[in-house]
Parts: C-alpha cells; sequence; structure tokens
C-alpha cells in the first residue's frame, strides 16, 4: 500500500492504549523501509527508549494537509514552482524556500 505525509516518510505511533502500533506514510521505499517500521513498532510496543524511538519522524507526527480547496492551490502553486526550478537551473522560487523552512516538501 502506499499513502504519503506532508514530510513524504513514514511516520508511527500507538494507539488503543499502547496495545497497538501503526506506520503510516509509506511511499513505496521497500522491504528495507518496511523492516525498519517493524522493528519501530515493536519498541513503541515494548515501551523501551531506543535508538529508533528517539528519532525524530517516530516522536513527532506531520503537519497534516490542509482542506480543499486550499490544498488544491497548494499543490498548483507547487507544481508551477518546482516546473519554474527546473527551467531555470534549480532556483527555488520563495515558495519552495518557504516549503524548506517550514520542513514540507522533497528538500526539506
Amino acid at each position: 500500500m502506499i499513502d504519503t505525509c506532508t514530510r513524504f516518510t513514514a511516520f508511527y505511533g500507538t494507539a488503543r492504549g499502547g496495545r497497538v502500533a501503526y506506520a503510516l506514510g509509506y511511499t513505496g521505499l521497500g522491504v528495507a523501509a518496511s523492516r525498519f517500521g517493524a522493528d519501530v513498532a515493536l519498541d513503541l510496543l515494548s515501551g523501551e527508549s531506543t535508538e529508533r524511538t528517539r528519532l525524530t519522524m517516530v516522536r513527532k507526527r506531520p503537519v497534516p494537509f490542509p482542506p480543499e480547496p486550499l490544498r488544491f492551490a497548494g499543490v498548483q502553486l507547487t507544481r508551477w514552482s518546482m516546473g519554474r526550478a527546473d527551467a531555470r537551473a534549480g532556483r527555488r522560487n520563495l515558495w519552495l524556500r518557504g516549503l524548506d523552512r517550514a520542513g514540507l516538501g522533497f528538500d526539506s
């Protein structure tokens, strides 16, 4: 299954009073990412502090996508900005630099 979030990486957590662990936000990264996610889930269920559970991508949830129609406008502006950056030898405009600073997007 392919999923995504504003960070374009998986994120983790627990539910049902810590009895169920989850990993969301996978974007087709393969077997290694799935094994890592399973290890994180097991660490979360054990309640132990490990090197994996101390990672920011495990401790903090990503910013949610905005609701429509803001989502559509943001996607279109981002697509236009990325096309423009491609045409300008990679120089990113204010919008893309702002997304980078906010921790959103592929180059964040």
